[in-house]
Formats: structure tokens, sequence, C-alpha cells
């Protein structure tokens, strides 16, 4: 099974209302059933939340899990979510579990495991959906899901190690993300994606100069994603080179495709 990564249209953190962009970067997951004498491990402290957590309710005999991803983890490009999404979307075909919402199941797993201060809600729809996604993160919400058009790829700068983040400091920041999301949500995309990228380095201490020099080079919209240390620069396809040469004196760079709703059943 699939999922893919994504990219921070506005963080969740501060204020409970996120929006993410999902991008062309996947984690397949794959399950087998533990034979009875077989010490099965697993690969993180979610992953093994999420197999337990299957094996309480529906009573499903114990299992390995094989997960290959594209997706760096802790870079702010949804790892995660993603992992989640393709685990619990396995575990339910193979076992002929019902699930009403999955990307509601994923966020609640991953808080309940520790692994997301607020379970992420907007980066488990927009791995599964694809597209662009709004969500209420406080109370589970999914408020809206859009598609996004091909012409659009996306250029990534893997760049130094994540900064500890504070989340009193954002969350005393709340007012500023509510406004930038109701601007993304009133479909000021790339402006509010570029306002919440900004603010963000500001505040966990990444460098402002890299992003807002992309945007001089023609970037739509550039920033931090997630809460680092990935910077992304969203481009119309044609235009990634000047911002990939300049991403490119940094660290590891990749242009990737853009994900539109749909595209997800696509990718099976």
């Amino acid at each position: 099974m699939y999922a893919y990564g994504g990219v921070t249209i506005v963080n969740a953190v501060p204020a409970w209302l996120g929006s993410a962009m999902a991008i062309d970067l996947r984690v397949r997951v794959y399950v087998d059933i533990c034979r009875p004498t077989e010490i099965c491990y697993y690969q993180s402290k979610l992953v093994e939340y999420i197999v337990k957590y299957f094996m309480k309710k529906y009573n499903i005999p114990r299992i390995k899990v094989y997960i290959s991803s594209e997706i760096p983890p802790s870079s702010g490009l949804k790892s995660s979510s993603a992992v989640s999404v393709a685990l619990i979307r396995c575990i339910t075909s193979r076992f002929s579990i019902y699930e009403p919402s999955i990307p509601r199941l994923a966020a609640e797993l991953s808080r309940l495991a520790g692994v997301s201060f607020t379970g992420a809600l907007d980066d488990a729809s927009a791995s599964y959906y694809g597209g662009i996604v709004f969500t209420d993160n406080l109370n589970m919400n999914i408020l809206k899901v859009l598609d996004l058009p091909k012409e659009y790829t996306t250029v990534l700068l893997f760049h130094a190690t994540r900064n500890p983040v504070d989340v009193d400091r954002l969350r005393r920041c709340a007012y500023m993300f509510r406004d930038i999301f109701e601007l993304a949500y009133q479909g000021e995309i790339f402006r509010a994606m570029t306002m919440n990228g900004l603010l963000i380095a500001r505040l966990l201490g990444y460098n402002e100069d890299i992003p807002r020099k992309a945007l001089e080079k023609g970037a739509l919209a550039a920033g931090v994603s997630g809460n680092g240390p990935t910077i992304f620069a969203i481009t119309r396809r044609g235009d990634e080179g000047p911002i990939y040469e300049y991403f490119s004196l940094y660290g590891y760079t990749k242009v990737v495709d853009v994900i539109g709703v749909g595209m997800y059943e696509n990718s099976y």
C-alpha cells in the first residue's frame, strides 16, 4: 500500500487549524503474519502502537511490517502521517476491517503514540486523499479537500537538522496562524503558504534568507515545511531550474510533483 508525503500550507500546532499539500514522496507498506515461534520487531513506537491497536480491537494475529520510505524522518514532510495512513490501509485491507475514516484514525493513534502534537489530521488527510486539505485538528474535522492542478511542482532542500520545537512559543502566535489559515481557506493558498513558512522559520530559528531568495527567483511560495528543517519552493512546471540550482548550493535538493485528489487511488 502507498501513502504520500506533503508540504505545509498552515502549521496546525499554533491554532489547531492546519492545511497541507500532498507531494510525490512515497511510503510503501506491506504486512505479513508472524509465524508462531517468530519474534516480530517494529520499526518505531508509532508502528508498534498501530499494530497493537488492531490486535486488541480486532483480534488480528501478530504481524510483520515492511516499510520502504522515500521521506526522510523528522524532515517536516509528513513521514509519520504517511507511515500511519499506509499501515492502517494495509491492515484494514489484509484483514477485511471496515474503518470509516482512515485519516482520523491515523491522527488519533499518532497523537496517542506521542509522535504528533496535534495528531496531524491535516497531514494524514493529505497523505490519504491527495490534493490540498484543510482540517480542524482540535475537533478532528476534515473541513475541505481541494484538487491541485498538475502544472505545479515542488523543489525541496533537505537542509540541516531539526531545531527544538517550542510549542508554547508557537501557540502564543495562534492569532497570526488563524489569520493565515483563513487566508488559505479563502483561496490565497500560495500567499498563505509563504507567510506560514517564513513565520515558522523565524519562530523555530531556521534560515529565512533561503526561501526569500527563492521567491526572488520566481517561486510562487516558499518557506519551511512542518516544524522543519526542510525548505520548499512551489513553482510552475518548467520554472524550477533556477531555484533547484540555488537550493543545491546549500544541500541535497530534489524536485517532486504535487499529488492531486484521486491520484492516490491511481497508484495501486
